[in-house]
């Protein structure tokens, strides 16, 4: 199984080193100048109040998608040593979410490529013969909101659940979240 590397943390340490038991949201990916008044730190239980304020969490999700990525760059291949990550859209952003051995992280972004393509507004890795792929991907019938989404983040405790590459990594959370849709 993949794990996310060092290359999935945020460049300034705001998500970096220890598992911080923590989600990080990163507003407005799109725009170079929110970078430090739209980064946002949340426990599990100030996710609902924090994203209520933040966000328009009544925008139904119309869209996911399981991409991954190589851990590293001189990979032949991604298989078993890739990072997954999930992306939905709703009318008006595109959100990923994501589990790495530091936090859970959610962005969003007016244009797909800067959460499909970046993390924390870095390109995500590729590798010599392989990159980024989109492996699943359906329209939501369900009409499921963002406000339902993150009950769910909430209630299945994921940001809880310290990183173990074997155990509690990106894949197990991204396998649970496309299910639910």
């Amino acid at each position: 199984m993949g794990s996310s590397s060092s290359t999935s943390s945020s460049p300034d340490g705001k998500c970096g080193g220890v598992y911080s038991f923590k989600l990080f949201f990163y507003d407005k990916v799109d725009e170079e100048s929110a970078r430090q008044e739209k980064d946002h730190s949340m426990t599990n239980d100030q996710l609902l109040e924090k994203f209520g304020k933040l966000t328009d969490t009544s925008e139904e999700i119309l869209k996911v998608m399981y991409y991954t990525h190589p851990l590293n760059w001189w990979q032949v291949t991604k298989y078993n040593l890739q990072h997954a990550y999930i992306v939905f859209e709703t009318d008006n952003w595109y959100w990923s979410i994501e589990k790495n051995d530091n936090c859970v992280a959610i962005q969003r972004s007016k244009k797909i490529q800067f959460v499909r393509d970046k993390y924390y507004r870095t390109d995500r890795q590729a590798a010599l013969t392989t990159g980024i792929s989109c492996i699943q991907e359906k329209t939501v019938a369900s009409n499921r909101t963002v406000k339902e989404f993150l009950e769910h983040i909430k209630s299945s405790n994921y940001v809880n659940q310290q990183y173990h590459f074997l155990e509690q990594n990106c894949y197990q959370m991204a396998d649970k979240i496309y299910a639910i849709f």
